[in-house]
């Protein structure tokens, strides 16, 4: 059951251009919740009326710095509500309503690796995944493939490259890694590669629907968790719906806020 609470801000580091990491102190059952479960978060008394839906990143020992009985969150300052995210400081008050939706799910087989395709500030929810996993000896050791416009746009690049095995990084504009986008190295893996992969990627919807095609074409589980403006986080506004196949034929609409945001690939009437 989702909570509605209001808490304080531990801290809210500045990454860098525009990118921000957020912890907030969270009550013990929010701090269950599954890797790209999303929380609804306000400032109270802002001019922004609505809250916001922002992905987890970090739970209870993701982050080694990260204070006991928070979580934290990964976001881009880019509009007015994020960058009146942004001015908080340590002890700021913000209203929280989750933990929402569909987290990602558990590999199919023992034998599949994980592999993670994140756009920009879509690597939000891996690193709680990747924790997630570490602790698992069940689970094969994750790699990642990270693309964005440019070197600027890869929040955490060090965090990751310190603590997965494989991370190949492309940038639109060759300023980092390998000039070219996501799908380029993916394509060769799923085609050139020995290893069985379940994906798990974030980020911009293009990309999403270009690794979704690129998963179905080579019969591979891919769980995407997509994004959409939101109004309640709970299924009553309809403002997150999404074409999807109907398991009797035909399509219909899901509610990301509450069918997702994680959904299979397969799943999608894209």
């Amino acid at each position: 059951m989702p909570l509605d609470f209001r808490t304080s801000v531990s801290r809210n580091d500045d990454l860098g251009h525009g990118n921000f990491l957020l912890e907030l102190e969270v009550p013990d059952a929010v701090a269950t919740m599954r890797p790209a479960q999303f929380f609804m978060i306000g400032i109270p008394g802002a001019e922004t009326l609505l809250r916001r839906p922002y992905s987890v990143c970090g739970l209870p020992g993701t982050f080694e710095d990260g204070a006991p009985g928070t979580v934290q969150v990964l976001y881009k300052a880019v509009g007015r509500g994020t960058h009146l995210l942004a001015s908080l400081g340590r002890g700021a008050r913000v209203d929280v309503l989750g933990p929402l939706g569909n987290g990602f799910s558990e590999p199919d087989d023992a034998a599949l690796r994980p592999l993670f395709v994140a756009g920009g500030i879509g690597s939000a929810p891996f690193p709680a995944l990747a924790a997630h996993f570490a602790r698992r000896e069940d689970v094969r050791s994750p790699w990642m493939i990270y693309g964005a416009r440019g070197a600027r746009e890869l929040p955490l690049l060090d965090w990751f490259e310190r603590r997965l095995e494989r991370v190949e990084v492309t940038t639109d504009d060759g300023s980092q890694g390998r000039h070219g986008r996501v799908t380029d190295p993916l394509a060769e893996l799923l085609e050139q590669s020995d290893e069985r992969f379940h994906i798990y990627a974030c980020g911009p919807e293009p990309m999403l629907k270009a690794v979704a095609a690129l998963a179905l074409r080579h019969g591979t589980v891919c769980d995407l968790s997509l994004e959409a403006h939101m109004a309640c986080g709970f299924g009553v506004c309809l403002g997150c719906v999404v074409p999807t196949h109907r398991d009797g034929g035909g399509t219909g609409y899901d509610r990301l806020c509450v069918d997702g945001p994680v959904m299979r690939a397969d799943k999608l009437a894209w």
